[in-house]
């Protein structure tokens, strides 16, 4: 019996995160030209600060502008435990304008409250101004940084999952796909 309920606090407790890519990955508009996967925690970040090839691919300022929005959001203390070691994906969208916006999309842990970022502005971090938004029937956020001097938007999709993006257009659209659960797109 003592094996058992060993057995069963363990695998209940244990990160479902693997288990959640599937479901995170059908949430991310399916034309997308291309999508990176990583594992969000430090180690990744110091990896990739300087390489260059991840840099081509998404220019060096949108790589600058991730890791503020990082620090600012995923690295604050009331989010950083729900986020960490969340697979992350970084979708390529082209836009009606002919440019390509990036899309970010990752899923907190089963017990987070999507409140939390609304508290942002109430915390230490003063350099984000977050407001709530109804995008194309998704409850999201506004999110300004004073650093960036830039809007980031935000929606929770489904189950915890969020996706994010600085493109309106990509946002709107990103709320508006409704993924075909009978065929596996990625």
């Amino acid at each position: 019996m003592a094996a058992i309920a060993i057995t069963v606090v363990y695998f209940k407790n244990l990160n479902t995160s693997g288990l959640h890519t599937s479901q995170t990955m059908s949430t991310i508009p399916n034309n997308t030209a291309l999508v990176f996967e990583f594992n969000n925690d430090d180690g990744f970040y110091d990896i990739f600060k300087d390489n260059k090839l991840f840099a081509a691919v998404i220019g060096k300022k949108q790589i600058d502008e991730l890791d503020t929005l990082r620090s600012q959001l995923l690295g604050n203390q009331g989010l950083k435990n729900f986020f960490t070691g969340q697979n992350t994906f970084i979708s390529l969208h082209p836009l009606k304008d002919h440019t390509v916006a990036l899309l970010i999309t990752i899923a907190a842990t089963k017990n987070f409250n999507a409140e939390e970022i609304g508290k942002l502005p109430r915390q230490a971090n003063k350099g984000l101004l977050v407001s709530a938004v109804n995008i194309d029937g998704k409850k999201g956020y506004t999110i300004y940084s004073g650093s960036l001097k830039k809007r980031f938007y935000l929606i929770n999709k489904e189950d915890g999952i969020f996706t994010g993006s600085f493109s309106k257009e990509l946002i709107d659209q990103s709320a508006r796909y409704v993924p075909n659960k009978d065929k596996k797109l990625f």
